[in-house]
């Protein structure tokens, strides 16, 4: 298959379906030391649900992790094959004996490991499971929040990797080559890295091929990963990637969606994962800079029930 020209420029954000917001807030912001940059509405269905913002201090794309809290509505997710399975952070090499005594003081066990050259710490979200990777480098691209709960030479600089897991490995492969355009960079026991745009951390997806394992959930449900999102420059690039990945036979993709501070489009994988391509449009269209993760945006098929959201949430958040 001839691959596509490249238009990705690397990892957007991720979005997780977690426990609860002050579940997602003791551990994001209070043991990884990230900053809260918005809290905000689910923008589909009719049901209201937290969809929270964690980076640095601006959300630049590739920090972003995002969460849906879904414990109130009781749906629980199965992990298996077919998604994104660890999400992993960059941190400055020499600061793991930090991490791993940090997140020991919280409970958190961290089990060392060592892939493709580097050291890592991979652990889980205490409340939901998730996993997670910290990975030493000298290679990371962002300027870390400054937090009071992390020191600022220990502090996460952006994304690493993200890790997906799949059953079936050769339609998947064949995807992240030829239609999202990556490069194979080389394999270690069941994993295999790919690298889009300058490459380096924020830049990675490694396959974790488990060819025995069944398939996971892939609706929102509590436990698991919804979906990896890319960074791409424009709505002329995005388009084109669309009609030309459809026309390499990957026609599971969505219109294009407004989401408040991106527009995105999303195709299914074979390999089961959601992926999305982002348009950044920012977060300062309704907080400055200041501000940021402060106040509740209500997304747009919710704005006329303001009073009553909240009461029927009935999941508060403490910063």
């Amino acid at each position: 298959m001839e691959k596509l020209p490249e238009r990705l420029n690397g990892l957007h954000h991720i979005t997780l379906t977690t426990g609860t917001a002050q579940g997602d807030i003791n551990f994001f912001v209070k043991i990884l030391g990230l900053k809260l940059v918005k809290r905000t509405l689910l923008y589909d269905g009719g049901e209201p649900v937290y969809h929270l913002y964690f980076g640095n201090s601006k959300g630049d794309p590739g920090t972003l992790t995002t969460s849906f809290p879904m414990r109130r509505l009781g749906r629980k997710g199965r992990v298996g094959a077919g998604q994104i399975s660890s999400t992993g952070y960059a941190v400055p090499i020499g600061s793991l004996d930090w991490w791993k005594t940090h997140l020991s003081k919280h409970g958190i066990e961290a089990e060392e490991q060592h892939r493709f050259g580097e050291d890592l710490l991979a652990f889980r979200h205490p409340e939901c499971g998730l996993g997670f990777e910290i990975v030493a480098t000298d290679k990371a691209k962002f300027e870390p929040y400054v937090s009071e709960y992390v020191p600022a030479e220990y502090s996460i600089r952006g994304f690493h990797n993200w890790t997906c897991t799949v059953n079936e490995f050769e339609d998947m492969d064949d995807f992240l080559r030829n239609a999202w355009s990556m490069r194979n960079v080389g394999e270690d026991g069941s994993y295999t890295r790919y690298e889009m745009g300058e490459g380096g951390p924020a830049t990675y997806v490694d396959l974790d091929y488990q060819p025995d394992l069944r398939q996971g959930t892939w609706s929102y449900a509590e436990g698991i990963a919804h979906h990896g999102a890319f960074d791409i420059a424009d709505l002329e690039t995005q388009s084109a990637l669309k009609f030309d990945v459809e026309g390499l036979g990957f026609t599971d993709f969505s219109d294009r969606k407004h989401r408040g501070y991106f527009e995105s489009i999303y195709v299914r994988t074979p390999g089961g994962m959601l992926f999305e391509a982002a348009k950044t449009i920012g977060f300062l269209v309704d907080e400055d800079e200041a501000h940021l993760g402060q106040t509740l945006q209500v997304s747009p098929q919710f704005r006329d029930q303001v009073p009553e959201l909240l009461a029927r949430m009935n999941d508060p958040i403490e910063l």
